[in-house]
């Protein structure tokens, strides 16, 4: 393929991101999904499949009338247990290989070379081996900080903005810091927390609205779906195969909107590291200069001296804690407000 000129990169509002961001999508809307299912669509029939023989098996256990028959039920464990493994499977294989590759056909799309799905894996050579680890890294820093958020006083007013910051913010850049400036496992995460942090509000703030798209695009018609289901299941008669017909149609539901909305999303956060570069770094101007997108992404980044955390950064932490609270409490307050409001209503 011929690349295309080098596009002319500029800062992005949350609106012009999210426009390019659907843009890119539409114009490469074959590739980008199909990245992701050559390998999410087989695992996911497999834990379809899996499921499945553990709903029914342990449909038929709810039926037994001791423990041992419950304990000696194999179809139920052996469900568990593949159940566990493709779980295991799918962390590598789609959030290592599968993210990694289709982070690498939106940069290269983005910086005019337009790739396919199989030059999009060609491209992220091993690099897949240090995202699984520097995800998996980030797996321990959740476990740590959880800890940390048990710590009386400073630990409850800002161990679950940590844990925001880390889950919502800093795991999604670890992809292309990895795959695009090929950093190492802990580097990566470092300099993903450092390179965040820079625009620590407006970082997340797309991405919390991002994950308001999640749950209007993905949860929405699951949640309809269900809805449905409740209402119509019980005309299936037996409940065993009232469970197994659920549980196969909610993970066809949820493979389909998945996919359709998991490479916007990553399309989203790639754009957001390219922003990012922009503001604080220059790469727009390093990107000129070179007249390479390759080498732009290549060339060295200069060693951070930035302490890991600052007295501003607890300070958005404590803020990010507050505000996770306040939302919660306007949420519990408005749901159970509006069951207590209807109740009065109707009675």
């Amino acid at each position: 393929m011929e690349s295309q000129p080098l596009p002319a990169l500029r800062p992005l509002r949350l609106g012009e991101l999210l426009d390019q961001a659907i843009r890119m999508y539409r114009r490469n809307f074959v590739t980008f999904i199909g990245i992701i299912a050559v390998v999410y669509v087989p695992l996911m029939v497999l834990q379809t499949a899996s499921t499945t023989v553990m709903t029914s098996a342990m449909s038929s256990a709810a039926l037994s009338s001791t423990l041992d028959e419950l304990f000696a039920n194999y179809a139920y464990w052996g469900g568990m247990l593949s159940t566990l493994i493709i779980a295991f499977l799918q962390f590598i294989f789609v959030q290592g290989i599968a993210t990694g590759a289709l982070t690498r056909a939106v940069a290269d799309n983005y910086l005019g070379k337009p790739t396919s799905i199989l030059d999009a894996y060609r491209g992220i050579g091993k690099s897949w081996l240090t995202l699984v680890g520097a995800l998996l890294l980030v797996g321990i820093l959740v476990i740590v900080i959880s800890l940390w958020w048990i710590v009386p006083c400073v630990g409850w007013f800002t161990g679950l903005g940590m844990l925001a910051y880390l889950g919502m913010a800093v795991s999604p850049m670890v992809a292309p810091v990895v795959v695009l400036e090929g950093q190492g496992m802990i580097n990566s995460v470092q300099r993903a927390w450092f390179l965040v942090r820079r625009r620590f509000w407006p970082v997340l703030g797309t991405i919390f609205v991002l994950y308001l798209f999640n749950l209007l695009i993905v949860n929405g018609p699951l949640a309809i779906v269900n809805a449905i289901l409740g209402a119509v299941a019980p005309s299936f008669g037996d409940p065993a195969a009232q469970l197994v017909v659920t549980a196969i149609i909610q993970a066809v539901v949820s493979i389909v909107f998945i996919l359709i909305y998991y490479p916007l999303q990553m399309t989203a956060f790639t754009l957001i590291y390219f922003d990012l570069r922009v503001r604080t770094e220059g790469f727009d101007l390093a990107l000129l200069m070179t007249g390479d997108a390759s080498q732009a992404l290549a060339a060295p980044i200069p060693q951070s001296k930035e302490t890991l955390i600052t007295g501003a950064d607890l300070g958005n932490f404590a803020i990010l804690t507050l505000a996770a609270f306040g939302l919660y409490i306007f949420l519990f307050s408005f749901i159970f407000g509006g069951i207590f409001f209807l109740g009065t209503l109707f009675n």
